[in-house]
């Protein structure tokens, strides 16, 4: 898939905004360690204009309660696609996501839609690009138009445990845990029950895969991360939203990676799981 397919700057979103056909642009901003809401209360302050709020924790999750589970589990595609076309999601509509560096939200809210056969871009360096670039906020919330729910069309592949356990031993493909480095070494493991990673996984954090203004690196960047070429990588981070971030760095270099949505944090919980610790 070509970089421009996943992937708007604030020029190119704010012409599109003042044009005939405008997309229909979500704010997904949302911080790991924020307390309830407070995404929301940032969106409120100021946005886009005419974005619309999406949760992470309520639209693109559904919290079980159950650790197995991970963290941030999907809800099923039925009711995924019930809630995002509350907001006005539609196949055919042009979409744009946005949320702020180091999030991984918007990319997180691309995964899921993908998954469900809904395209959309990620503005290239969220909402800190927009500002950056001088172009307008819009305090104060924009109410959704729902649309009709729509057929799923499955798109983006999942990987599960068991796909995530051999992907660690098949030569043909290979598992990416994406997380810090102390935390794949199991020094350190400040959100989950369990330290270390799933053995046979290789570490390449999700920072490498983002400058310092949150935008996407080049391809020759992007192709050199990912040394074993020719294998296809299974990703995955601690919950399963920084790893949709490196699925979509690859996918703009034409690789086609599969997420693993419960990511450590579901794997750690199951006790007949191994654990690798080390670098």
């Amino acid at each position: 898939m070509h970089r421009k397919n996943l992937l708007v700057d604030v020029g190119e979103l704010s012409r599109l905004l003042d044009g005939e056909d405008p997309p229909l642009v979500l704010d997904v901003r949302w911080q790991l360690t924020d307390p309830p809401g407070a995404g929301r209360e940032r969106y409120l302050h100021g946005h886009i204009p005419q974005a619309v709020y999406a949760g992470i924790e309520t639209v693109f999750t559904h919290h079980t309660g159950v650790p197995g589970d991970g963290r941030h589990p999907l809800p099923d595609q039925t009711t995924l696609v019930a809630a995002v076309a509350a907001l006005g999601v539609r196949p055919a509509r042009a979409i744009a996501i946005v949320d702020e560096p180091g999030s991984f939200a918007a990319e997180r809210a691309w995964w899921a839609l993908a998954w469900v056969g809904v395209p959309s871009r990620v503005l290239d360096g969220g909402i800190d690009a927009w500002t950056a670039a001088g172009l307008p906020l819009q305090p104060g919330p924009v109410a959704a138009e729902p649309v009709p729910p729509f057929p799923v069309e499955t798109g983006m592949r999942t990987a599960t445990a068991d796909d995530a356990a051999t992907a660690g031993a098949d030569p043909s493909t290979v598992l990416v845990d994406v997380r810090a480095p102390d935390r794949f070494a199991g020094e350190v493991e400040p959100l989950d029950p369990v330290a270390g990673h799933i053995p046979g996984a290789i570490n390449i954090p999700v920072a490498q895969f983002y400058t310092g203004t949150g935008a996407l690196p080049d391809a020759g960047r992007l192709q050199a991360l990912l040394s074993p070429a020719g294998r296809q990588p299974v990703v995955y981070c601690g919950s399963g939203v920084s790893a949709a971030r490196v699925v979509l760095a690859l996918a703009s270099i034409g690789v086609d990676a599969r997420l693993y949505p419960g990511s450590w944090s579901a794997w750690c919980n199951d006790p007949a799981r191994p654990v690798a610790t080390g670098a």
